[in-house]
C-alpha cells in the first residue's frame, strides 16, 4: 500500500514537471506578455547609445535595424527606421533624440534605466537638448551626443 501511494505521488510530480517543462507553442509566444518584446526592445536602444557614444555609425544604423526585427509598428519603429538609414553620425543623433523619447515611454516601468539629459544637445542654449535612457549608474557616462568628447555631459531627471 505504501509503495502505491508512493508510485502514485512520484508519478504526479514527474507530470507536473513535464507540463512545467513543455516550451510554449508558437502561437503562444506570439502572444507572450510585451515585457518580453520591450526587454529586445530596449536592449537594441541600448546598443545604439553605445554605437553612437563610440562614434560608430555602422552599429548604431545595425542597432536600430534590430530594433525594427522586434517592434514592427511599434512605438519606436519610424525612429529607429530613419536611424537605420542616416548618413552621417550628426543625422543619426539627431533622429536618437526622438527614438530616446519613445524608448523612454516603454521603460517607464522598467527600474533598470534612469533617464539622463543632456543641455547641450541638439543646439544647445536655444535647444531642449537630449535626452537618453541609461542603465542604473550613479554618474553619467557614455552621453551618446557628443561620444568620448564629452561622455560625462549631462545629469539624472526625476
Amino acid at each position: 500500500m505504501k509503495t502505491t501511494k508512493l508510485l502514485a505521488s512520484v508519478s504526479i510530480a514527474i507530470i507536473g514537471l513535464t507540463m512545467t517543462a513543455t516550451p510554449l507553442s508558437a502561437e503562444a509566444n506570439d502572444n507572450a506578455p510585451s515585457a518580453h518584446k520591450e526587454g529586445h526592445v530596449l536592449g537594441s536602444y541600448n546598443l545604439v547609445a553605445t554605437a553612437l557614444y563610440k562614434d560608430d555609425l555602422a552599429t548604431a544604423k545595425k542597432a536600430a535595424k534590430e530594433i525594427l526585427e522586434h517592434d514592427k509598428n511599434g512605438s519606436l519603429t519610424a525612429s529607429a527606421q530613419k536611424l537605420s538609414e542616416a548618413a552621417t553620425i550628426e543625422e543619426a543623433r539627431k533622429v536618437f533624440n526622438a527614438l530616446s523619447a519613445a524608448a523612454i515611454k516603454v521603460a517607464k516601468t522598467e527600474q533598470a534605466y534612469k533617464v539622463a539629459h543632456c543641455p547641450m544637445a541638439n543646439g544647445g542654449k536655444g535647444g531642449k537638448g537630449g535626452d537618453w535612457l541609461q542603465s542604473s549608474s550613479d554618474k553619467i557616462v557614455n552621453n551618446p551626443y557628443f561620444g568620448a568628447k564629452m561622455a560625462h555631459c549631462g545629469s539624472f531627471k526625476n
